[in-house]
């Protein structure tokens, strides 16, 4: 349920004189009070305290907003007195580097409001990583070969497949005699060129998650002209708590016979071990 913030706040009463209520997180071991960088899918405690400016209070709501889209809606409800405090605990949502803004506003009897935040940042959890090798891509052109590729499943994929699943997918066009040796993806994943020390070092998520961030403003919507021994690291378009992957082409099946669409790239890839 998406809460209509802008509507709930235009209703604050903003013209009246009276005081307004005040609200805070309350710091500690096991709370969120200020900004900070959280594991994906951690669960999350706010402790809220919050004191009436004018009458009692009447309400108390939480949601929050991913990369700034609209505000999901986590608590509403009715308070009464002048002082409460309770917690508040939420699922942590997002993927990694998503940027998660919790907002947590009081309201009174006479409609006025005040509201808090705090932001999170989504890191990965550190996990080992699943190595897989010998995986195909086919020539697009060859309809009955699997010619996009799933990293999370570790499954090959056909034309008329998921386009959301596609991370990896073979670029050649109906137009195309000849083998493109480029991937892009169906579901908006992105790649960034690495080196062979970078997949050969990589054995945590960590690893891979700094290597994308040392990298990724060079991220691009597909590969160049793929040869044998490249890296790529690939944030997946999917929506996954861990979407990071690391893949060395190992192999460039490149037939020149016209109309023999039997091409493939074999790869190798490392993705986490869940």
């Amino acid at each position: 349920m998406t809460l209509p913030v802008a509507a709930f706040l235009g209703s604050c009463g903003g013209d009246s004189n009276d005081p307004k209520p005040t609200i805070s997180l309350t710091a500690g071991a096991k709370f969120v009070s200020s900004d900070i960088s959280v594991m994906s899918d951690s669960l999350l405690s706010f402790s809220i305290s919050a004191t009436s400016g004018s009458g009692a209070l009447s309400g108390i709501t939480a949601n929050y907003s991913i990369n700034g889209k609209a505000a999901v809606l986590v608590k509403d409800t009715s308070v009464s007195g002048n002082t409460v405090s309770f917690v508040i605990k939420h699922r942590l949502a997002g993927s990694l580097d998503d940027v998660v803004t919790y907002t947590f506003t009081a309201k009174d009897a006479n409609g006025q409001t005040a509201a808090t935040t705090v932001k999170i940042t989504v890191i990965p959890p550190t996990a080992p990583l699943l190595g897989l090798a010998s995986q195909l891509v086919y020539n697009t052109r060859n309809a009955g070969f699997e010619n996009a590729y799933d990293l999370n499943k570790g499954v090959g994929l056909l034309t008329n497949a998921s386009a959301t699943l596609k991370d990896l997918m073979d670029k050649t066009t109906p137009s195309m005699d000849q083998f493109s040796k480029i991937w892009s993806s169906d579901n908006n994943s992105k790649f960034v060129k690495v080196t062979s020390n970078d997949f050969t070092n990589a054995s945590t998520t960590t690893y891979i998650y700094n290597v994308w961030k040392a990298n990724s403003a060079q991220a691009t919507a597909q590969t160049a002209v793929l040869a044998v021994g490249d890296v790529y690291v690939v944030k997946s378009g999917q929506d996954l708590p861990f979407d990071l992957y690391i893949v060395k082409v190992t192999k460039i099946q490149d037939l020149p016979a016209i109309g023999n669409h039997n091409d493939y790239v074999e790869f190798s890839y490392k993705k986490i071990d869940d």
